[in-house]
């Protein structure tokens, strides 16, 4: 108790630091936490320790004391993380953390270490470093460290983004992880995964995905979906973004204006930004330029087929390689190649290249877009999809400008071929809905040039094509800036293309001039259909204003107009008048003269008229609104019905569909036992006709035996008196004779003597009683033939026997199917 109880803060601090008692190094490290906490700045003298310190501290023996010497070292790099410091005690420390930290049972040590990790990331100015050391870890031998590894660099990644730590030396390590026998490894790189492709988005996903197993794809992908409408962000800043982000506020506490540094800050990420480059033409086969102008179709086929797995698993393409003979090549084979396999082949090539160069693809872009508008008439699908794919990939790597792209598409626009008018639209279409930046005026007015000409086309795919390229346009210009262009339109088309107006998406929109001072009543009418109606009523205040100043020179005027200008009924009166397209001028003067001698009567009788007809429409809605909410009741109370019934007939079936199952299989249970039962007896039968037939072969051969001896013994039995019969021909005779006699199938045939009355064994070894040799060959002879006759039926009964056991067999089968 004693021991327990002794105060060690009397002993100095080094000595409790490497002290034998683990209470010792537990208060020496609390000591420690308190003196960060409490320190003055980051250069306070007790930030100047040595990186021995922090690593005995992380690899205590005792797990409490070792939970506590990870606190310090947070606290450490909390209050006193700057970079000096940080270098001063960073050796050696991540090895550690990784083996004995990430994998701790204490929950608190656990997090200790991952914070610790942070920080570093935090603090140094080269975290690829920390990266490329805790990477090794993922081929430790303990499951437990490699997925503690893991979770700290999906931490990373998910607190600091990959424009801050670069995925490069990551990404090669996952298809391993995935291939890990431990579920806890798989479960944690699946979250790392997870928080790259926020970032990489499907330059990640070709670069994996091919990799693993069809299982893990679709696991894979199901998340990336989850995560796909989420944009990528950095949680947690650096400690020079954060001394940047301090100069920038304390600039704009003295009056400078950041908004042109929040623009510059909030750029797309790239996502190819974070994979190498990887050069390709050098894996081409050595004769591909020779086997792709062959004039067998199959040679040609079979080169692309090589080469497409060559561009399919690379995301990033060295920019500094010549790609234009291959390009003409492509381009060659989709516009002039009889062969659709080649066409979409070659299509899939020239997307993938598109895709891997980005904006440096450009320089080739003259090469294949025209003959990919131009082949764009092919109906088969997979082809046409193949050639929309390539036309998608040009555009989204031209930096999303419609110009580089509208000329081609627009000389698409006018072939022939329906086919081409209908796939170039639409090209120009999804370019519209696409873009980014908003066309200019020539290119507005090129691409209405071309769509009013289709509108009159006699098919209806290309007129509907018109239709939603135009659409589309609007959305981006606002009908006021193509309301000239219609003007010759049919007004059936014109709703048309006003409906798909309402219903098209898109992501940019083209910036209006400002509004003039002063507005007629034409341009009010056509501000009120394409406009918000704030806009609307700001715009008709000012114009009203503008046109009642004017009233002050009339003679017959007694109130100045800035006062009747200031009237919400009068207001209201104007801006209808304005929407029907009459002015002030168009009203007697008169009137106006009315109005303003006697403002409150005319308000109050037009607000009593007005009241009236609003309360009964109001009410008459209420009632419609009303009786239509009795009806979907009805409706909802009839269809509730129709629900119940269907849930009764359909759980009555599934009883049914049960009843029906249990019969069969109690059917099924009872023709395997009659089966089973009807091949037992067989077998007894054919195991009984065995042996019967091996006992007539026996049976034969002791015949042919008999009359062997019956011969050789003749002239003996001639002779009565001169010699005495052999006792061991007439005991198997007899014996034969049991034998026959035992095989009869009625059983009705009686045992009868194996031994002759005449011949009796004496019991003597050597002496027998004489038997009349007058009697003996009649008698033996016939014995000999009536065992031979009873072998035979005995024979024909059982193989009767056996057909009907097969006959019974086989309509017992017949019956149970």
């Amino acid at each position: 108790m004693a021991e327990e109880e002794q105060d060690y803060s009397a002993i100095p601090l080094d000595e409790r630091l490497v002290h034998k008692v683990w209470k010792a190094r537990l208060h020496a490290y609390t000591e420690i936490v308190g003196t960060y906490e409490t320190s003055r700045n980051e250069q306070d003298p007790c930030f100047n320790v040595s990186s021995d310190l922090f690593k005995k501290a992380i690899m205590d023996a005792n797990v409490v004391a070792q939970e506590q010497g990870y606190n310090a070292l947070v606290k450490y790099l909390t209050f006193g993380g700057t970079p000096a410091n940080f270098n001063r005690i960073k050796s050696g420390l991540i090895g550690p953390i990784c083996e004995k930290g990430l994998n701790s049972s204490r929950k608190n040590t656990k997090e200790y270490a991952q914070e610790v990790l942070l920080l570093m990331i935090e603090i140094t100015d080269q975290p690829d470093t920390i990266i490329e050391e805790i990477i090794p870890y993922f081929g430790n031998r303990l499951p437990k460290t490699v997925a503690g590894c893991v979770s700290a660099l999906a931490a990373i990644y998910e607190n600091f983004g990959c424009q801050i730590v670069s995925p490069k030396p990551v990404i090669p390590c996952l298809v391993k992880l995935f291939a890990h026998s431990d579920k806890n490894v798989r479960a944690e790189t699946m979250k790392l995964t997870v928080e790259l492709y926020k970032w990489m988005r499907d330059a990640l996903s070709a670069t994996l995905l091919p990799s693993l197993k069809p299982v893990q794809q679709k696991d894979l992908t199901a998340a990336f979906e989850a995560v796909s409408g989420v944009a990528p962000e950095q949680k947690r800043l650096t400690r020079s973004q954060k001394q940047q982000l301090e100069r920038e506020n304390e600039q704009q506490a003295i009056g400078d204006d950041q908004d042109v540094d929040m623009e510059e800050n909030n750029q797309p990420v790239d996502p190819l930004a974070f994979i190498d480059p990887v050069e390709v033409l050098s894996k081409f086969p050595a004769n591909f330029e020779a086997r792709i102008s062959s004039s067998a179709w199959k040679e040609r086929v079979e080169v692309l087929d090589e080469i497409v797995p060559i561009l399919q698993r690379v995301v990033k393409l060295v920019p500094d390689d010549d790609y234009t003979a291959v390009m003409r090549l492509f381009a060659k084979c989709i516009l002039k190649d009889a062969n659709i396999q080649v066409v979409q082949l070659s299509a899939n090539c020239t997307e993938m290249i598109a895709k891997g160069l980005g904006s440096n693809f450009q320089k080739y872009q003259s090469l294949v877009l025209s003959p990919l508008i131009e082949r764009s008439k092919e109906k088969k699908p997979s082809v046409a999809q193949a050639l929309d794919n390539a036309l998608d990939a040009i555009f989204m790597v031209s930096g999303g400008d419609v110009g580089s792209i509208l000329e081609a598409a627009i000389n698409g626009m006018k072939l022939k071929t329906p086919q081409n008018k209908i796939s170039a639209a639409n090209f120009v279409k999804r370019c519209l809905s696409s873009t980014t930046v908003a066309p200019i005026s020539s290119e507005i007015d090129a691409i209405m040039e071309i769509g009013i000409k289709l509108l009159s086309e006699s098919q209806a795919p290309i007129r509907q094509a018109a239709t939603e390229m135009i659409g589309t346009l609007m959305k981006i210009t606002g009908e006021r800036e193509l309301n000239s262009f219609l003007t010759k339109v049919e007004e059936h088309r014109k709703a048309q293309i006003i409906a798909y107006f309402e219903t098209a998406e898109v992501k940019c929109k083209l910036k209006s001039a400002p509004a003039p001072a002063v507005q007629t009543s034409s341009t009010t009418q056509r501000s009120n259909g394409g406009f918000p109606k704030k806009t609307l009523q700001a715009s008709n205040g000012i114009g009203a204003a503008t046109k009642l100043g004017a009233r002050t020179s009339l003679p017959h005027s007694s109130i100045p107009a800035k006062r009747m200008a200031t009237s919400p009924a009068k207001r209201s009166e104007e801006v209808k008048a304005s929407n029907f397209g009459r002015g002030l001028t168009s009203r007697p003067i008169t009137n106006s003269n009315v109005r303003s001698r006697a403002p409150g009567g005319g308000i109050a009788a037009g607000a009593s008229v007005s009241a009236s007809t609003d309360d009964s429409r109001y009410q008459n809605e209420i009632a419609e609104l009303k009786n239509q909410i009795k009806d979907y009741q009805h409706q909802q109370s009839q269809q509730e019905s129709r629900i119940k019934s269907l849930q009764t007939e359909n759980s009555r079936l599934q009883q049914d569909l049960q009843n029906v199952v249990l019969q069969l299989e109690n059917e099924k249970r009872n023709i395997e036992i009659a089966s089973s039962v009807n091949e037992t007896n067989i077998n007894k039968v054919r195991s009984e006709l065995k042996k019967s037939h091996d006992r007539i072969i026996q049976l034969e051969r002791q015949l042919d035996l008999e009359r062997i001896q019956s011969t050789k013994h003749q002239p003996y039995l001639s002779e009565s008196t001169r010699s005495p019969l052999r006792p061991s021909t007439i005991i198997e005779s007899n014996e034969l004779s049991a034998g026959v006699k035992r095989l009869s199938i009625e059983g009705d045939i009686a045992m009868r003597g194996s031994m002759s009355p005449s011949f009796q064994y004496s019991g003597s070894t050597s002496s027998y009683s004489p038997i009349t040799p007058a009697n003996l060959p009649s008698h033996d002879t016939r014995n000999i033939e009536d065992d031979w006759k009873r072998a035979a039926e005995v024979t024909s009964q059982l193989r009767a026997r056996i057909e009907k056991m097969k006959a019974r067999s086989r309509n017992s089968t017949m019956n149970s199917t």
